[in-house]
């Protein structure tokens, strides 16, 4: 497991990744604002937020130059942290992105469980988060939703609908747009978009202090210290 906001691996990450992505992070936060809506994934992919730090988003998106690359990061401080030359581009997150029309302002995109889960073959790769470990990890994603307040959360996968029930947030589920399920995705999305007909009352998580502004003091600092002392690396 890594946490790509704290660890870098040598033969993986540039020099001065870590920051980087807590920079990319950071400015993503701003540009969301007031977030009205969240959607929550599973875990940190490698083509994805293991090297952007950014939920369902991609270094190509971030600092690619072609189409690839999204609108609200075509200025600074976006940077590449990967030694992969033509930088990852994670599918899932072209979807996701494809599906938001691009657009950043008020939908926050984040993950159950907050940091790389890699599996057997190495950094990587990916996994499922076993329930120990996302559990051990709750109180990131427990403090975000009372630092964001009453909004609109929508479960992207199955994971992330067992965290946010074990959270007791009531929350619809999307179809994850990997493996086939990218249309059905983009129509649930559709759906329950809050500027859409079909969007119902915000959910408020237990324990929610009513605030508006983006969480960015949660990720960078307060979790990443929390990490080393619950979840060991």
């Amino acid at each position: 497991m890594v946490n790509p906001y704290r660890d870098s691996h040598p033969d993986l990450d540039r020099p001065g990744a870590a920051r980087a992505r807590r920079a990319n992070l950071e400015a993503y936060l701003e540009r969301v604002g007031s977030p009205r809506m969240v959607l929550l994934g599973e875990a940190l992919g490698f083509r994805g937020g293991r090297f952007s730090g950014i939920t369902f988003t991609s270094e190509r998106q971030l600092a690619g130059n072609d189409d690839r690359r999204l609108s609200w990061a075509s200025t600074p401080p976006f940077h590449p942290t990967s030694r992969n030359p033509a930088l990852w581009l994670e599918p899932s997150g072209s979807v996701v992105w494809d599906a938001l029309g691009g657009e950043a302002r008020g939908t926050l995109l984040w993950n159950s469980f907050p940091w790389h889960p890699y599996g057997k073959a190495g950094p990587l790769s990916n996994r499922t988060p076993e329930p120990a470990l996302w559990k051990a990890n709750l109180h990131v994603l427990e403090a975000l939703l009372a630092e964001i307040g009453a909004v609109k959360v929508l479960a992207v996968g199955r994971t992330a609908q067992a965290v946010l029930a074990e959270l007791g947030v009531e929350a619809p589920s999307l179809r994850h747009p990997a493996h086939g399920g990218a249309a059905r995705f983009r129509e649930q999305l559709r759906e329950q978009r809050p500027d859409g007909s079909s969007c119902g009352e915000p959910r408020r998580p237990k324990g929610s202090g009513g605030r508006k502004g983006p969480p960015a003091q949660i990720l960078p600092a307060r979790s990443a210290r929390h990490q080393d002392d619950r979840s060991g690396g």
